[in-house]
C-alpha cells in the first residue's frame, strides 16, 4: 500500500469517527430532550420529552380560580401543543449544529 493511499484512508477513518462521535452526542441529546412552554398569562406550565410526552404539568392555583373547566382544559392541551412545536424546534436546531463541517474532496 502506498504511504498516499494510507494517509487518505486515515484521514476517510478520522472523518469517519468524528461523524460518528458527533451522532452519538446527537442521540444523547435527543434522548436527555425536555422542553416546556407556559400559557401567556403563565398560569399553566407543560413539559414534554423528545418523543413529545407530557413528562410534567404544572398549574398555578389561580388558573383554577379563574377558569371553568373547559377553559382550562383548552388552555392545558394548547401548552402541552406549544411545547410539542418548540421540541421540533430544539431537534432541528440541535441536528443542524451537529453536522459536519463540509470538506474539499
Amino acid at each position: 500500500m502506498t504511504e498516499t493511499l494510507r494517509t487518505d484512508l486515515e484521514d476517510v477513518y478520522g472523518r469517519y469517527e468524528e461523524l460518528r462521535s458527533g451522532v452519538d452526542e446527537l442521540q444523547r441529546s435527543i434522548a436527555t430532550m425536555q422542553v416546556s412552554s407556559e400559557s401567556e398569562d403563565g398560569a399553566v406550565r407543560a413539559t414534554v420529552d423528545a418523543d413529545g410526552r407530557l413528562i410534567n404539568l404544572t398549574l398555578n392555583p389561580d388558573a383554577y380560580r379563574e377558569w371553568d373547566a373547559n377553559t382550562l382544559a383548552r388552555v392545558i392541551v394548547q401548552t402541552v401543543q406549544n411545547a410539542s412545536a418548540d421540541k421540533y424546534d430544539q431537534i432541528e436546531n440541535l441536528v443542524t449544529n451537529h453536522r459536519p463541517a463540509e470538506t474539499e474532496a
